[in-house]
C-alpha cells in the first residue's frame, strides 16, 4: 500500500499539490482544499477529495508537459498562502528521475513564493519608502549608456561574502591592482583588510546600510546603488561617485513609461550577482569570482559568510542551520546544501548562456555553477600581461541626467498621484472608522485599479494587494497600521 514519504501541510492553506499514487489511502485532509494539483503516473487521482477542483498532471518516463507554467499558476491561486505538499513513497520506485524532477521544480518554487510573499510582507514599505526618497537621485545619478564595454579586456574580480573568501582573499590581494574590483557591501571590509580597495561596490538590500559595510579606511570609488537602497548612502560618499540600476519594481516601469528609461541593466537577484553583470556590461574579461559560495560552510552548516561579515545584517533573514536545506551540485562535493536555492538556479542558468571561458570561479568550497572554470585558491594565477586598469577606470562617463523635460515629467507625475493619494486619506479613513476592515479594503481595491496612486506606490501596492482579495482578514488596529503606512507613503510622494 503506497504510503505518505512527505507531508508539508502550511496553516490554513486553501490548496494543495500531491505527488505521486495514493491509490490506496489518500493524502491527510485532503477534502479541505478547494484545489488540487496532483502530479501521478497512475492515471487518475484517487481517491478524489469531494468539492475539490483537481488538475490532474500526468507524469511517466518524462516530467509532465507544461508542468511549470501550470505550477506558477496554482501557486498564485491563492496570494496569502502556499498550497500544503504531499508526496507518496510509489515516488522513489516508479519514474524516480521524472518524479526527482518533479518535487525539485515544486520546491525551487515553493521557495520563490514563500521569499517573494515574505520579503514583500516585511519589506514592501519600507521599499517603497527609500525608492520615493531615492527618487531624484535616481532621475539624475543612474549608470550611464556610456558604460558598455568602457573596460573591454580588462580583468574583473568580482567578490561576494561567502564563507571561502576567507581562504580566497589573500590570493586576490597579490593581484587586485591588475584588475577591476567589483564587491558586494557585505565583502568590503574583508577586502580593506587585506589591502584590497574596491573599484565598484555594489549595494542593493533594504537592510545594508552604510554603517554597518563600509571600512573606516579604503572606502570604494564608486557604489552602485538600487533606488530601494537605503537613502543612508547618500550621506556616505561623494556624490559623483553613486550610481543607480534600475530595479524591478512597478514604480520604476511606470516611471520609464513617462520617459525616464531604465536602465541598460537591471539590478539581479542579490549583490554579488549584479556585480557579475555590471563585469560583464563593462567588457571585463576574463570575470573571476571570489566567495560567490551560495552554499553553506560545510563544517560549519552556520556560517553562509566569511567570518568578518556584519552577522547583525543577516539577523532576521530566517535562516535556520537546523533546517534541512536543499541540495545542489557542488564545486568538490557531488551535492551542497544551499540556503539560497533559487539564486543559485537564476545565477547558474544565466552564465549557462554566457561565452565559454569568460567566468573563472576561485573557490575551495560551494555550489557549482555551469560554464565556469573552477580554480582552488592555492592554485590561482592572473598569468603575464599588463594591465590598463587605470586608464580604463579614468575614461568612465560620468552620470548622465536625462533631459530636463524628462525628469520633470516623471517627478511631477509622482507628485500628482501623491497628491490625489493625500486627497483621499480622509475618506479612507472614515471608510475604516465606520465600516472596517472590509469597507476599507473595497476602497483601496477601486483605487488601486483605477489610478496612478497603486503603481506610484508599488511595493506597498503589492504588499497590500493580497489582503484585499476576502475574505478580508484581521482587525482594525492591523489596517489601522497599513492605512498608517499608505499615508507616508503618499506625503513622501506629494513631496517629491
Amino acid at each position: 500500500m503506497p504510503g505518505l514519504l512527505l507531508a508539508q501541510p502550511y496553516p490554513d492553506a486553501s490548496t494543495c499539490i500531491v505527488v505521486g499514487d495514493f491509490a490506496s489511502a489518500g493524502p491527510p485532509d485532503l477534502r479541505r482544499y478547494r484545489g488540487v494539483l496532483w502530479c501521478t503516473d497512475a492515471g487518475r487521482p484517487q481517491p478524489l477529495a469531494t468539492g475539490s477542483a483537481v488538475q490532474l498532471l500526468p507524469v511517466g518516463p518524462t516530467p509532465p508537459v507544461g508542468f511549470t507554467p501550470a505550477l506558477e499558476a496554482f501557486i498564485r491561486r491563492d496570494p496569502r498562502r502556499l498550497p500544503s505538499v504531499y508526496v507518496s513513497d510509489t515516488v522513489l520506485s516508479r519514474h524516480a528521475g521524472a518524479y526527482h524532477s518533479v518535487i525539485t521544480e515544486i520546491h525551487a518554487a515553493l521557495e520563490r513564493h514563500h521569499r517573494a510573499r515574505t520579503t514583500r510582507q516585511k519589506d514592501g514599505f519600507t521599499w517603497q519608502k527609500y525608492l520615493l526618497q531615492n527618487l531624484a537621485a535616481y532621475a539624475g545619478r543612474r549608470v550611464p549608456p556610456g558604460w558598455a564595454g568602457a573596460l573591454r579586456g580588462v580583468p574583473a574580480f568580482v567578490c561576494g561574502a561567502g564563507p571561502s573568501l576567507d581562504v580566497s582573499a589573500g590570493q586576490l590581494a597579490a593581484v587586485a591592482g591588475r584588475g577591476v574590483v567589483f564587491a558586494a557591501d557585505s565583502a568590503l571590509r574583508a577586502l580593506a583588510r587585506r589591502g584590497v580597495p574596491a573599484d565598484f561596490a555594489v549595494s542593493i538590500d533594504v537592510a545594508k546600510v552604510p554603517d554597518k559595510c563600509l571600512p573606516v579606511e579604503m572606502p570604494p570609488a564608486r557604489v552602485v546603488l538600487a533606488p530601494t537602497s537605503p537613502p543612508a548612502w547618500a550621506d556616505a560618499l561623494p556624490l559623483d561617485r553613486q550610481y543607480f540600476l534600475s530595479s524591478t519594481q512597478i514604480t520604476i516601469d511606470w516611471l520609464a513609461s513617462l520617459g525616464l528609461a531604465r536602465t541598460a541593466i537591471p539590478i539581479t537577484e542579490n549583490c554579488g550577482s549584479t556585480a557579475l553583470e555590471l563585469a560583464r556590461h563593462l567588457g571585463c574579461a576574463p570575470i573571476y569570482l571570489f566567495g560567490l559560495d551560495l552554499a553553506t560552510d560545510a563544517a560549519n552548516p552556520s556560517r553562509r559568510h566569511h567570518a568578518e561579515a556584519d552577522a547583525t545584517l543577516y539577523a532576521n533573514s530566517g535562516y535556520n542551520p537546523a533546517q534541512s536545506q536543499p541540495s545542489v551540485p557542488g564545486n568538490y562535493a557531488a551535492t551542497v546544501p544551499t540556503f539560497a536555492y533559487g539564486d543559485w538556479q537564476t545565477l547558474d542558468a544565466r552564465l549557462a548562456s554566457w561565452p565559454s571561458g569568460l567566468v573563472v570561479n576561485v573557490n575551495d568550497r560551494g555550489a557549482r555553477l555551469r560554464n565556469t572554470t573552477l580554480v582552488h585558491p592555492a592554485r590561482f594565477s592572473l598569468g603575464a600581461g599588463a594591465s590598463n586598469k587605470d586608464a580604463a577606470l579614468a575614461s568612465l562617463a560620468p552620470a548622465q541626467p536625462p533631459g530636463e523635460d524628462v525628469r520633470h515629467r516623471a517627478l511631477a507625475g509622482v507628485r500628482a498621484a501623491g497628491r490625489a493619494g493625500v486627497n483621499r486619506l480622509p475618506a479612507l479613513q472614515a471608510a475604516l472608522l465606520d465600516g472596517g476592515p472590509d469597507a476599507l479594503a473595497g476602497a483601496w481595491r477601486d483605487m488601486f485599479t483605477q489610478s496612478d496612486i497603486g503603481r506610484v506606490l508599488g511595493a506597498f501596492s503589492l504588499k497590500i494587494m493580497p489582503h484585499l482579495v476576502p475574505p478580508i482578514e484581521g482587525g482594525r488596529d492591523r489596517w489601522r497600521g497599513f492605512l498608517d503606512e499608505f499615508a507616508e507613503l503618499v506625503e513622501l510622494a506629494a513631496n517629491a
